[in-house]
């Protein structure tokens, strides 16, 4: 018998032995204060800055025209 026949076999549909639902809870949370969350949040800051600074005029040039 081949190693996926085996696994087929064993599956959950085909009523075989099957332990997944069991696995024990494990609490994750994402990384927080990264440098990359720190750079990206900097970035933020100074565009939208750069934006309240420009007048309508420069907007107009500065933004791509959609």
């Amino acid at each position: 018998m081949s190693s996926w026949q085996l696994i087929f076999q064993q599956s959950k549909v085909n009523n075989g032995v099957y332990n997944g639902d069991r696995f024990p809870a494990q609490h994750w949370e994402w990384p927080r204060e990264t440098w990359f969350q720190t750079r990206l949040r900097y970035l933020r800051q100074v565009n939208r800055n750069y934006a309240k600074a420009l007048t309508g005029a420069e907007l107009a040039i500065a933004l791509p025209a959609r």
